[in-house]
């Protein structure tokens, strides 16, 4: 079987051991933005890049339902489940407890084989409105996302400014990206990012690349912060009909403190929702 990778601002490897695929976002250039001429854009710049400021130390319970399909009209397959505890911890992501059908990794694995993916959270949005990536948006219209009227901007990013590092084994690449970003009409706060890769170089294995992720309102210790919820990742092949998608959940999210233990047990414990409805807007 090939070696099949996909990354967005995520990581992910996929196959039996066979197939690997990490890739992730740059950080974002610390220079100051340049001002944008739309001023609601402007401001979902100014609110998203304080984003990563504001977020406490945070875990929660991330499942990956892993499918592949091998045939012109995709016929998704499930292959199997990943579970992990995500600890977000002064800004950066560690994963812990993996277990695959909910069975633990084998003894000395540090992460599952097969795909797998990471950083659904900050630095995507963080990268998109950095000066370094020179994005390009154009206002289309307006929509609704997480149930929320919403304002839509179509996006570029040429290759010379693209940070999308995509692997497959040993080969990467930097791949120009377009896509779409759902900015909520009244906090200003992106709901929805979706990506796809444009024009990879011929000799890459990969010929196509797509990721979406959607953010909702999560309440973390009383107060109400907007978190990934769900994401998609997709990549093909080049001259076949093989793809691998996964599919993330992101529950239970809760604070993450220094005195905090995660435990590692073969017991399984379930997961509840946490009690409480969202709000209807957060602050500006």
């Amino acid at each position: 079987m090939k070696a099949l990778g996909i990354l967005a601002p995520l990581v992910l490897a996929c196959g039996a051991g066979a197939r690997v695929w990490p890739g992730d976002m740059a950080p974002p250039d610390d220079a100051d933005a340049p001002p944008l001429r739309d001023e609601f854009l402007a401001k979902a710049r100014e609110v998203s890049l304080a984003f990563s400021e504001t977020l406490p130390n945070y875990l929660c319970r991330q499942t990956t339902i892993r499918f592949e399909s091998r045939t012109r009209k995709p016929n998704w397959i499930p292959l199997d489940v990943v579970t992990a505890d995500l600890v977000y911890e002064d800004g950066k992501e560690s994963y812990r407890n993996i277990r695959i059908n909910d069975k633990p990794l084998k003894k000395g694995a540090v992460e599952p084989p097969g795909t797998w993916s990471t950083g659904e959270f900050a630095s995507t949005l963080l990268d998109l409105f950095s000066p370094a990536t020179a994005a390009d948006f154009r206002r289309v219209g307006d929509s609704t996302a997480a149930g929320r009227p919403a304002v839509v901007y179509d996006f570029q990013v040429d290759q010379p400014h693209s940070h999308w590092r995509v692997s497959v084994g040993p080969e990467t690449a930097y791949p120009a990206y377009r896509g779409s970003l759902w900015i909520d009409k009244e906090t200003y706060r992106v709901l929805r990012i979706e990506m796809q890769s444009v024009m990879l170089p011929a000799e890459f294995p990969l010929d196509k690349i797509e990721w979406a992720v959607d953010y909702d309102f999560v309440r973390i210790g009383g107060q109400f912060y907007l978190l990934p919820v769900h994401a998609e990742n997709l990549g093909c092949f080049r001259g076949s009909f093989e793809c691998a998608k996964n599919v993330l959940d992101f529950r239970n999210y809760r604070k993450f403190t220094s005195e905090s233990q995660i435990l590692v047990t073969d017991a399984i414990v379930p997961y509840e929702e946490p009690s409480g409805s969202k709000p209807a807007a957060q602050p500006k």
